[in-house]
């Protein structure tokens, strides 16, 4: 496991797991994944073209119509060399070339909300970019998330199956509507917690204070209590852990979109983000067949905010 620098004012990146074809990392909260131009910042997909280049794979300026052929390492230099054994038989270029999407891609399989953490998979060349691509389309790909949500689960275990689309009142935020987009998130409950934890809040009380808004102990009473919930979406609809939980009136703390305004106030003296973790991801490794499952441990600002629901 190593560590590189996004942005030496940003976040770092932690490498889960790096081979020839393939780089899992443990995407920072605050990160944008994929280019636009309305992002401010280094994105995810412009980091990784930076690591490509700066490891000697192949450059994603470079990539489409033409093979690697700079790499310093042998190991790069062969997958370069060979990715085209690694494009799925039956694969069709509706959408473009392996190396057209390539290069639209930077290599970037899927992706994470901005304030979400965990386990995001690139791919260093076109044919395990395909590959990859391939088995999400497939829903082939297990992914989990943990979250703390507010309140208690109706039941421990259960799949929340309902469709999604576009909200009316704003389009680039989602909802459960009918006639949208079937969507399946498996949950179940890892861990329950009765009330927040007061303790916690006096020993940090001194530097939370100044964001905490006026009347936040009393409006405390609001609280409920919360669950730990380890989330696997069958289906990767945009935001869809969210608006699910969120439909169901148990909201991830911390979610400044979906979790309401007055709850939202509350959470984000104690919780900096949403509370949504990218925990664990499992699929074929585009070379070699076997199923690879990388993990990635729960950021250290999640971890600090369990203290606040956790009871001494």
């Amino acid at each position: 496991m190593t560590t590189t620098h996004i942005d030496d004012h940003l976040a770092t990146i932690t490498i889960l797991y790096e081979d020839a074809d393939i780089v899992v990392v443990n995407k920072p909260p605050g990160v944008v994944v994929t280019n636009a131009d309305t992002v401010v910042g280094v994105t995810i997909q412009e980091w990784f073209a930076d690591f490509l280049h700066k490891s000697g794979a192949q450059n994603l300026q470079e990539s489409v119509g033409a093979r690697a052929k700079a790499s310093t390492r042998a190991s790069a230099r062969t997958s370069a060399d060979n990715w085209q054994k690694q494009v799925p038989e039956n694969y069709a270029e509706t959408y473009g070339t392996p190396e057209e999407i390539f290069q639209e891609r930077g290599g970037v399989v899927h992706r994470l909300d901005k304030d979400t953490s965990g386990v995001l998979l690139l791919a260093k060349h076109p044919g395990a970019l395909v590959s990859l691509l391939a088995q999400f389309k497939q829903r082939v790909v297990s992914k989990e998330y943990l979250c703390l949500v507010h309140g208690k689960m109706r039941v421990d275990q259960d799949t929340i199956d309902l469709p999604l689309a576009r909200a009316t009142r704003n389009r680039m935020l989602f909802a459960v509507t009918p006639g949208g987009r079937s969507a399946q998130t498996e949950y179940s409950v890892e861990a329950f917690f009765p009330q927040f934890n007061l303790l916690a809040l006096d020993v940090h009380w001194s530097e939370l204070k100044q964001n905490a808004p006026q009347g936040f102990r009393k409006r405390l009473s609001s609280y409920q209590s919360f669950s730990l919930l380890r989330c696997k979406p069958r289906t990767g609809r945009t935001h869809q852990i969210r608006v699910h939980l969120a439909h169901l009136r148990h909201p991830i703390v911390g979610d400044r979109v979906y979790g309401g305004k007055k709850r939202e106030k509350l959470d984000a003296v104690w919780c900096p983000r949403q509370f949504l973790h990218a925990e664990k991801l499992s699929f074929t490794h585009p070379r070699t067949g076997q199923l690879q499952t990388v993990i990635a441990p729960l950021s250290p600002d999640l971890e600090s905010a369990l203290d606040f629901v956790t009871a001494e």
